[in-house]
């Protein structure tokens, strides 16, 4: 009877418990755990002379996951890494493109006419999301698609007799207080833009 059981102890695979477990880790999606249980399952059955195919199976179904992790992680990375770049490049461009825009602004070449015909949408289009017409101070406030570019803000004075360079502005307020209206004239002499009402001549503010 001692004989049998022993002989029974020396046949029994001693990493067979580990080899499930592996499998079982690999099923759940723990791949670098279980490629190291599974290997150490392996080794610890090939030394008692078994095989111990739930070892094996572990093995490469967790090195097919740790493969396919590397990837997705190195895909992540590379796409990441170019999106990164190519923003770095819109950014270097964008600020090339302002470093001229004011090195032409300060030669005095500024397109008044466009600038002035762009602040007339802004104002109409603060108008629709406000229900009333900004002040000079609201304009320039103004964030998110109502927000003026560096441009805009830079031409843009607070006086109906603009400079040669400059975009002037003159808010028209009704009498309840309410912005009724505006004003934008191009400094190149062309006539005023008016957003909105400013017939009443008393309610305009300088």
């Amino acid at each position: 009877m001692m004989t049998q059981n022993n002989t029974n102890n020396q046949t029994q695979d001693p990493g067979k418990k580990l080899g499930i477990i592996a499998l079982l880790l690999s099923i759940f999606g723990v791949p670098l755990i279980g490629t190291v249980v599974g290997i150490f399952a392996y080794l610890k059955s090939r030394a008692q002379g078994h095989s111990n195919l739930f070892a094996i199976l572990a093995i490469v179904i967790n090195l097919v996951y740790t493969i396919l992790l590397v990837l997705f992680l190195s895909g992540i990375f590379y796409v990441s890494k170019t999106a990164l770049e190519h923003r770095q490049q819109e950014d270097a461009q964008e600020a090339l493109t302002r470093q001229a825009q004011r090195a032409e602004r300060a030669a005095g070449n500024v397109d008044t006419d466009r600038i002035a015909e762009e602040l007339q949408a802004k104002i109409e289009m603060y108008h629709q999301e406000h229900g009333r017409y900004p002040s000079y101070g609201q304009l320039l406030s103004e964030l998110g698609p109502l927000a003026l570019s560096e441009e805009q803000r830079e031409v843009l004075v607070n006086t109906s007799k603009p400079r040669s360079t400059r975009v002037g502005f003159q808010a028209c307020v009704a009498s309840n207080g309410v912005g009724s209206g505006a004003i934008v004239t191009p400094g190149s002499g062309n006539a005023p833009l008016i957003a909105g009402s400013c017939n009443n001549t008393a309610a305009m503010r300088e």
